[in-house]
């Protein structure tokens, strides 16, 4: 079973324990968190949230099967430097559609970083885990995680005023779609070409 992809000068490979010191220094930071409705996090705080993830994930694994959850760390290629994560959760009672969720450390904006790791996303889901929608969101002022999305077609679908409270301030939250039929066939082979699978040690 496959777990690291490379595509776009990036590696994905599923979150381990030994990822959690740079996820941690990334989530304490104001600047990554200050569109989420999290953070910034405690160490402890972070471990807590990631330990049981990533628990699941081993013993499913060890089981040989896939996991529930799929969350990946996301790393150059070249240097093994830490860029962020992303991830693909389930959603209940709709098998086959899940959330998306990634998160780039600071140092990383603006090199199109998210762009691909949403991509990645899109083609996991879509083209390893044969899904068939994909839901995303972000708070309104963030036009930078909007057109993460947008680029790779989602489709904004609703808005939910006052969603969250963060900061003191209430934020409206901007709810997107994407489904696997809105891609055209040569799109999804496309994606597939885009990113090929790497053996990597055992988590």
């Amino acid at each position: 079973m496959q777990h690291a992809w490379i595509g776009g000068g990036l590696r994905f490979s599923y979150c381990t324990e030994h990822d959690l010191p740079a996820i941690s220094r990334m989530l304490a930071k104001e600047s990554v968190c200050r569109w989420l409705f999290f953070g910034p996090n405690t160490d402890e705080a972070t471990r807590s949230y990631f330990l049981p993830l990533i628990e699941e994930m081993r013993t499913a694994f060890r089981a040989g099967r896939m996991p529930d959850h799929h969350v990946f760390t996301v790393r150059l290629e070249d240097t093994g430097d830490f860029v962020g994560q992303c991830a693909l959760f389930p959603i209940d009672f709709s098998p086959g559609s899940f959330l998306i969720g990634y998160q780039l450390d600071d140092a990383c904006w603006k090199r199109g970083y998210g762009t691909r790791a949403c991509t990645f996303l899109v083609y996991f889901a879509f083209t390893v885990l044969d899904g068939y929608r994909l839901n995303g969101d972000t708070v309104a002022g963030n036009t930078t995680s909007q057109r993460v999305m947008e680029s790779c077609g989602f489709v904004l679908e609703g808005i939910q005023r006052q969603y969250w409270h963060a900061g003191g301030e209430y934020h409206d939250r901007l709810i997107f779609g994407l489904l696997k039929t809105d891609l055209a066939p040569e799109r999804l082979s496309g994606l597939g070409e885009m990113f090929t699978t790497e053996h990597s040690a055992e988590v």
